[in-house]
């Protein structure tokens, strides 16, 4: 290979061939890598046509799997092309490839309910091999949001409002879908999940303490212990600063705390909205040079701050050649990272590989774990056995919720309640009436599913959000006949339900058939009332294509439900914020709950306490904890805790166990607890385990006056369920 390019010789260090490279790229060639490129089916008909472009696209991005027409491209650039460099195919997974034939598997937040990671890498094992199969090399995907305003539409992508939850699935997700040489972009760095009023893309209100205390986090961890390969900035501001025009979060923290080497790509036109509208730029060109300067390597959807005149600006030496160099030299990293120069093309059976028998088994072993029991007044399980008629109303009963960001043809594939109710109990059993649609109902349809409910033994009421959008903001919704309620771009200004899901539920309840409310949200709700009048009530959040069956073996007791909130229910929207993890003075001093009768000094006429609190979720068994003990090393600043579990119940059944820690004095604040360690478990009846978790300087540290972590010697609470063990460190 002697007389071959420098950076043609796969045995040559990786940044050796990128420097090689480098040096021998045109203006031109070096801004072409920074950008998508256009529609491949489009530009697959120009090469056949003739219409050989001088230069291939960078990347493209897909909802689909054109095979044929991606290898086309490919091949025209790694044969016609001056110097060959390959394309990057890129795509979304945030619960499973979207792309049609795909693995469905529940929507983030449900993923959060679960508390399993291994389960977390399961599910990202099978995304990645889905995604290597049919050629989709870098996907914008996990996302590592904090909610913290469930408002927010965009609430259901993430995994609730924990940074240590959210950074323990970032590790396993992103390690485990780049084994399959997919570069992993986690978005959105930084403040995303906490906008000004709920709105999308609106301003973080967070110190910078906060923002290291808690949406940093999960993006330090994906990068110093996951190895992210590329990563998406925020739409958002932080004090007065857009992410994508901050060198402060974009190289100072970035890459010099958190030791990132990959690319980042810009949201989609969030460039255009450094001038368009947050304006801190005159024109695409200044947005342009402003986004390079903070650090952004690769502008999408199409070029505009890193378009004809950043080009002829860089020509003219107005924008710095030295940073255009390191911006592509990142790009071209990852492209060498993932062996593209080597191996360019898509096999052709590629779609052969979805949606296997192994990946159904864990979308449904998904759906079941992420189900939340909230309340039970022993209703449940239910004995199909003893049933003579069953009846499912509510417009989630019948239609498939599987959240954004899914492609429209995993409806195919998915698995209905009331499908599920009558492909186990036969047409005869299962009385069915939609009742309402998500916002508005036909005359009588409330009626009509009130009489179906008197005339059964049990009536299960299945309401919610409607998410079936197919996308970002504007992406295959025709919006007729529909009313989307949450994913991104639609936000709340009140967590109720819609009114006419409301009186559905009260017709229901109000005929004395006993009530199973099941919701089907992307995010939490104000449901004190509807939970008074139900006699069990389930979050099963978007439980993806295999949610129907899933929640047919919670309700008749052949699995007992083991997921927990990974993100609080507020009693009403006025608590918002509203979170576990608060400081010691955020949740009233007085601690006198009011009414209106008699006006309290928290709230003078409710409690600052949360309907249902993080980490709340019922079982068909009980759990007691016992012997929970801490060992702490001195010298070295750690400690072991361990504690027994014991299913003491009548039933096999998985259970979360969850650690949490707190600072009891700092000379900074601390919250009042803090999620640090879990454990998913299966113990059958009678059966105990014992459970160790490691604390270390992660764990005690927190950010001093400095902006640094530091540990304090001092005293500690470990708590696991009931227990709690004082300790000194």
């Amino acid at each position: 290979m002697s007389d071959l390019p420098l950076y043609k010789n796969p045995e040559a260090p990786i940044k050796e061939r990128v420097a090689d490279l480098v040096s021998r790229m045109t203006p031109e060639e070096k801004v072409n890598q920074m950008v998508l490129g256009g529609d491949p089916w489009e530009l697959a008909k120009q090469i056949n046509e003739g219409n050989l472009p001088e230069f291939g696209p960078s990347s493209v991005y897909v909802q689909s799997a054109p095979i044929a027409e991606l290898n086309t491209i490919q091949k025209h650039i790694m044969e016609n092309t001056r110097l060959g460099i390959p394309m990057l195919v890129a795509g979304e997974s945030i619960h499973g490839l979207m792309c049609p034939g795909a693995t469905m598997f529940p929507q983030g937040i449900g993923l959060g309910a679960m508390f399993n990671k291994d389960l977390v890498r399961s599910m990202a094992d099978t995304i990645g091999r889905e995604a290597e199969s049919v050629g989709i090399r870098q996907t914008y995907a996990p996302n590592l949001d904090i909610s913290r305003d469930p408002r927010w539409g965009r609430t259901e992508e993430n995994y609730g409002e924990d940074p240590y939850l959210t950074s323990t699935y970032a590790v396993e997700y992103v390690t485990k879908v780049q084994e399959h040489g997919v570069a992993c972009s986690p978005k959105h760095y930084l403040g995303y999940g906490s906008p000004e009023g709920g709105l999308n893309i609106a301003p973080a209100h967070m110190g910078e303490r906060e923002m290291r205390e808690t949406t940093l986090q999960p993006f330090k961890a994906a990068v110093s212990k996951g190895h992210a390969l590329s990563l998406m900035p925020s739409y958002g501001e932080i004090d007065g600063c857009p992410v994508h025009g901050s060198r402060h979060l974009l190289t100072d923290i970035l890459r010099g705390e958190c030791g990132f080497e990959g690319f980042t790509i810009s949201d989609y036109s969030a460039v255009t909205m450094l001038y368009s509208l947050h304006r801190v730029a005159h024109n695409p060109l200044e947005a342009g040079k402003m986004a390079l300067h903070a650090g952004l390597d690769f502008e999408a959807p199409s070029p505009d701050g890193f378009g004809p005149d950043f080009l002829a600006a860089l020509k003219k030496g107005e924008v710095s050649m030295e940073e255009v160099d390191l911006a592509v030299s990142r790009i071209l990293y990852v492209k060498f990272k993932l062996g593209l120069f080597e191996n360019p093309y898509i096999k052709d059976n590629g779609t052969a590989f979805l949606h296997t028998e192994e990946d159904v088994k864990k979308a449904l072993a998904a759906a079941e774990e992420s189900i939340v029991l909230l309340k039970n007044d022993g209703i449940l399980p239910l004995d199909g056995n003893k049933i003579k008629k069953i009846a499912v109303v509510g417009p989630n009963s019948d239609v498939v919720q599987l959240g954004d960001y899914t492609p429209p043809h995993a409806t195919e594939n998915a698995i209905t309640f009331r499908r599920a109710l009558t492909e186990r109990f036969g047409e005869d059993k299962v009385a069915y009436a939609r009742g309402t649609g998500i916002v508005a109902a036909e005359e009588g349809e409330i009626e009509a599913a009130a009489a179906i409910a008197k005339d059964a033994d049990v009536c299960f009421v299945v309401l919610g959000d409607n998410s079936n959008f197919f996308g970002g903001i504007g992406w295959g919704d025709d919006g007729v006949g529909k009313a989307v309620t949450c994913g991104e771009g639609f936000d709340l200004t009140e967590l109720v339900l819609p009114e006419s899901q409301r009186k559905l539920l009260k017709a229901v309840a109000q005929t004395g058939t006993p009530v199973v409310l099941i919701l089907e949200t992307g995010r939490p709700y104000c449901i004190a009332e509807e939970s008074d009048i139900s006699n069990a009530v389930l979050e099963a959040w978007y439980p993806g294509e295999q949610g129907g069956v899933a929640l047919c073996n919670i309700v008749f007791g052949d699995v007992s439900p083991s997921g927990r909130l990974p993100i609080t229910f507020p009693r009403s929207t006025g608590q918002i914020p509203c979170f576990y993890n608060h400081k010691t003075s955020a949740r009233g001093y007085y601690h006198r709950p009011g009414s209106p009768e008699a006006p309290g000094r928290d709230y003078v006429f409710d409690t600052p306490a949360p309907l249902y609190g993080f980490g709340h979720g019922l079982s068909y068994t009980d759990f007691e904890y016992s012997d929970l003990k801490v060992d702490t090393n001195a010298d070295e600043g750690t400690a072991k805790v361990t504690v027994t579990v014991t299913n003491t119940g009548k039933m096999k059944s998985k259970h979360s166990v969850l650690l949490f820690l707190t600072d009891v004095v700092c000379r900074i604040t601390s919250p009042v607890r803090r999620l640090r360690g879990f454990e998913k478990i299966e113990l059958d009846a009678g059966e105990s385990r014992e459970l160790t978790f490691s604390l270390g300087f992660e764990d005690f540290c927190f950010i001093n006056e400095k902006m640094e972590d530091e540990i304090e010697h001092g005293d500690y609470v470990a708590q696991i369920g009931d227990k709690t063990a004082w300790f000194r460190l």
